[in-house]
């Protein structure tokens, strides 16, 4: 994450997937502007998600916070 008013990357501690997405989700009610996010998980070398995964975990995570 970048702060823009001091152009300085800003290390979220290391949480869960699910939390992660959720905080993303959130973002902008936070305060935050989100202009695109990447998360990473797991070791390195973990190999990647599959476009499927990414769907569940969006369904199971961020869409649910997005419904009135």
């Amino acid at each position: 994450m970048v702060d823009l008013s001091t152009k300085a990357e800003v290390r979220i501690n290391a949480m869960n997937l699910g939390m992660a997405i959720q905080f993303v989700a959130n973002a902008s009610v936070l305060g935050y502007d989100v202009r695109s996010a990447m998360v990473f998980y797991g070791e390195p070398g973990t190999p990647s998600l599959r476009a499927n995964d990414c769907d569940r975990l969006w369904a199971q995570f961020g869409a649910a916070l997005l419904r009135p």
